[in-house]
């Protein structure tokens, strides 16, 4: 309880020492200047899950010690951030912060690992560092477009790194594996957002990562830089500490997640009710409910694919057994053309789950029941005799 409680008067100061204490873009920094890369490792909180990067600066004879951190965002309206998330049209920006100020928010406010990792740059390197981040801190520069994949708050600190020492730290060569294989390590403990960020995403996030696209992931830069060489074939990393905590890197899912097994089971009850209507046909609620539910995914993977800005959420085979249309045709029984359509969704989706371990996009297992269950109860459907409107019957 004690630590607990001095956790949050720590908490407070740092707070205090961050929101009052002015920083200046035009501060002057010694020859003695030094450089690092702050690691901060996965938290709870959803926009924390795949860790975090920030760029040191510590100048010991001017006193200087800031953090440049590019990971800041607006969250003040929570829905329009999401909405802003989903559309495509995020804007994150550059801010400074006391660096013990930020690792004490990391690790007294959210309880997650930091690594301080010190750089081998000489003077010119830093002093140049120095000039290209206070330049990106003016107001007209700080803000720019976020993008998961390609341009957020790790890959930035790469590309000003590169900058300073006018060489490249990481190569282009294709490593062998994917980004989904990088992302999905770190929703192990949060199964349904796992699912859904694999039935969002589509085609490109099955592309092999190069060397230098893996360090996206604050985790995976730490590890690029590790292993990186100065100009002069020196080891880039002069000192790594570990500053709080106990960082561990995440680890795949090795048992069945809850939505996987929710799937089996809704796909057991489509075919027990597939047994009891092969003779006589009949809708039922449950097709109601999961075929309504099927339907509004697929208006999210077509949101995704045509509308969003997102590039790696189209294409995106899903589409073959969530149809955004599949409640339509429940009360048109009377038109000849649903026979057509349930047939042909029937056939999509069969072709969706044999085709799904030589398909070029990885899926979560979880839909393979799911797209079970469909093309079963579509299959129903395409029986029931064509009466005109029918109310959904009772099972």
């Amino acid at each position: 309880m004690w630590l607990t409680h001095i956790r949050g008067i720590l908490f407070i100061l740092s707070f205090l020492v961050i929101t009052t204490t002015p920083l200046t873009t035009r501060a002057q920094i010694s020859d003695s200047a030094r450089v690092s890369i702050l690691t901060i490792y996965p938290g709870e909180a959803i926009y924390a899950l795949w860790g975090h990067s920030a760029l040191r600066i510590w100048d010991p004879v001017t006193g200087f010690d800031t953090s440049y951190n590019y990971g800041t965002f607006d969250f003040r309206s929570p829905l329009s951030f999401m909405a802003r998330f989903a559309y495509g049209k995020l804007d994150y920006q550059l801010s400074l912060s006391h660096s013990h100020a930020l690792l004490r928010h990391s690790w007294l406010s959210e309880d997650r690992g930091v690594v301080e990792q010190e750089l081998n740059m000489t003077r010119e390197e830093t002093q140049a560092l120095y000039r290209y981040l206070s330049v990106n801190a003016h107001p007209e520069n700080r803000v720019y477009r976020y993008d998961f994949l390609y341009d957020n708050c790790a890959t930035r600190i790469l590309d000003a790194l590169e900058y300073a020492l006018q060489t490249p730290l990481a190569d282009s060569n294709s490593t062998d594996i994917s980004f989904r294989d990088l992302i999905r390590p770190y929703v192990r403990n949060h199964a349904e957002l796992d699912l859904a960020v694999n039935l969002a995403m589509g085609f490109p996030v099955d592309r092999n990562a190069t060397q230098r696209q893996l360090s996206f992931l604050p985790i995976e830069l730490q590890i690029l830089l590790q292993n990186a060489l100065t100009r002069e074939g020196n080891p880039f990393i002069a000192r790594t500490d570990t500053l709080f905590g106990h960082p561990v890197s995440p680890q795949p899912r090795r048992t069945m997640s809850l939505p996987t097994g929710m799937g089996w089971i809704i796909c057991l009850i489509a075919f027990i009710l597939f047994l009891r209507d092969f003779r006589k046909p009949h809708r039922r609620i449950f097709d109601t409910v999961l075929l309504g539910l099927v339907s509004l995914l697929g208006l999210l993977i077509i949101f995704f694919w045509f509308i969003s800005l997102h590039e790696i959420t189209r294409p995106n085979l899903h589409i073959m057994w969530a149809w955004p249309l599949h409640i339509i045709p429940l009360y048109f029984s009377q038109k000849s053309w649903t026979n057509i359509y349930w047939w042909v969704s029937v056939t999509s989706a069969i072709i969706f789950v044999l085709g799904a371990a030589w398909w070029g996009q990885s899926v979560p297992i979880a839909t393979i029941p799911l797209a079970l269950a469909v093309s079963l109860r579509c299959l129903i459907l395409a029986k029931v005799p064509r009466t005109g409107f029918e109310p959904v019957l009772p099972a």
